[in-house]
């Protein structure tokens, strides 16, 4: 496991942690119909696509049968610990992105900006002002800088030379 996964994983755990229950469930639906929109429309090899639809399809058969509080199922116990379903349904998304890498890592990238298109539609545009310096603000604050430390030099200069002028 690549060491930005854990820091995902720890990301995406402690935004579900505040969550409630029912919400932390809704987004992992949520997540579970983008990827499977986005294999969809972009996976062309049938037989990827059908084993990537069957883990979708177990990894929301898990959340059903979380939900489920008695049964027949008496091996299953009942969610109600918070902060152990916001890890698990992190971790469940971890391995479901990780499957769709290991099929067509290219998937990835669509479905993070499926997931957040507006911080990908923002970035682009700040990263290029920041490391071209083409607003307005950031050329004067970059002035406003330059002559600072150049007043600052040259006080601690003047100091400097006072100092030595009065010891001779």
């Amino acid at each position: 496991m690549r060491p930005n996964e854990y820091i995902e994983e720890a990301i995406e755990e402690s935004y579900l942690i505040g969550l409630n229950e029912e919400e932390i469930r809704t987004n992992l639906n949520q997540f579970i119909d983008t990827c499977g929109q986005v294999i969809r429309e972009h996976m062309h090899d049938k037989q990827q696509m059908q084993m990537l639809a069957e883990k979708l399809a177990r990894a929301r058969a898990l959340s059903l049968i979380e939900d489920r509080q008695d049964g027949e199922w008496d091996e299953i116990q009942p969610v109600s610990d918070q902060p152990n379903l916001a890890e698990r349904v992190a971790r469940n998304k971890r391995l479901i992105l990780r499957a769709i890498s290991e099929s067509d890592p290219r998937l990835i990238e669509k479905i993070e900006k499926a997931r957040f298109p507006k911080d990908q539609q923002k970035t682009p545009d700040a990263n290029q002002q920041a490391w071209t310096g083409t607003t307005t603000t950031n050329k004067t604050s970059h002035l406003l800088v330059k002559i600072g430390s150049l007043a600052a030099i040259l006080i601690i200069l003047l100091i400097i030379y006072l100092s030595l002028l009065q010891h001779v």
